[in-house]
């Protein structure tokens, strides 16, 4: 029973690795085609300022927590 459910489950899920017709060129970006996708420098930002406030928050851990 196990093995007939594996071999109908199996093709099912199955995607094809054709492009869909539905959305024409790339679905990521407005019709610029492929490239990066996003704002690099705002991501380039994001991490500067995450591992900043990151550092901060250990410093302060560190000096509420140091015993004397």
């Amino acid at each position: 029973m196990m093995g007939l459910v594996v071999m109908i489950a199996g093709p099912l899920r199955a995607a094809t690795p054709e492009p869909s017709v539905l959305v024409p060129g790339d679905p990521r970006s407005d019709g610029e085609g492929p490239g990066l996708v996003g704002s690099p420098i705002a991501v380039a930002l994001g991490v500067v300022l995450l591992g900043v406030v990151s550092a901060g928050a250990t410093l302060l851990v560190l000096r509420l927590t140091r015993e004397e």
